[in-house]
């Protein structure tokens, strides 16, 4: 999607659809992690900017070494910033849950507001929605990473997840820490099944992936043998091979293929 809007933008000279930028007085605010900071000039004077929203505008015209097309907005406070930036990330549902839960953690975190309940009203969204992005945004980064992408995160699932911690957190980060070793093993309602067992409750089989068999050398771990859903048998070294090695390893599995 970045490559056609950058396609687009080369073949028009430029972004015909403004982006919009804030000035700013020292550093750019702190309250939020996408914003951008340049400097520029206004009236003759050296200000600085501060992205409010076009950041893919912005960065394609950087690529492209094409001036930017900006709407400047000056004494917009960091909360209607925020607020400029959900507004159009919401019109053009261009965010997922849990990135929209990331920047409400980061809001409230920034002290932009002081409770859920306060952001909700001043942006107008869902309770319901507001609270399930947040707690998938919390979510254990083993977690997360159980997942192929962050962006499966779906927010139904918001809920059983924090259950399935709460009720068993070591059980949970020790599984997504197993399904996280070979990420894309399993679909995203595969994972979301193994971590909370819904799978089970179903009647189904839950995607329990066996133990992991580790190789030591020299008392520390030289690789890991594992196996995913399909019972594909995995093989991950955790020290590095240069090609003679990676060649007698061949010789190896060859070995083992004609014993087999």
């Amino acid at each position: 999607e970045f490559r056609e809007l950058k396609d687009e933008i080369a073949s028009a000279g430029g972004n015909v659809q403004a982006i919009k930028v804030r000035v700013v007085d020292g550093q750019p605010s702190a309250s939020t992690k996408d914003s951008k900071a340049s400097v520029g000039v206004v009236d003759g004077q050296p200000v600085g900017f501060e992205i409010v929203f076009g950041h893919r505008r912005h960065q394609a015209c950087l690529e492209l070494g094409l001036p930017v097309n900006a709407v400047i907005a000056e004494g917009m406070s960091d909360q209607a910033l925020f607020e400029a930036m959900d507004r159009e990330n919401r019109g053009r549902k261009n965010l997922s849950a849990w990135e929209q839960g990331r920047m409400y953690d980061e809001a409230i975190k920034a002290g932009l507001y002081p409770s859920i309940r306060r952001l909700e009203e001043a942006l107008g969204v869902n309770h319901s929605d507001a609270v399930r992005s947040l707690q998938l945004a919390k979510l254990p980064k083993e977690v997360v990473a159980a997942f192929a992408t962050p962006l499966d995160l779906q927010v139904r699932w918001a809920k059983p997840l924090t259950d399935a911690l709460q009720k068993d957190p070591d059980g949970v980060l020790a599984q997504a820490k197993k399904i996280g070793r070979n990420r894309g093993s399993l679909d995203a309602t595969e994972v979301f099944e193994t971590l909370t067992g819904a799978g089970a409750r179903k009647g189904g089989v839950p995607h329990i992936l066996p133990a992991d068999i580790v190789v030591s050398h020299a008392l520390k771990p030289a690789a890991v043998v594992s196996a995913d859903r399909k019972g594909r048998t995995l093989v991950r070294f955790e020290v590095s091979l240069g090609d003679v090695e990676r060649q007698r390893l061949a010789k190896v599995i060859e070995g083992f293929f004609a014993s087999k």
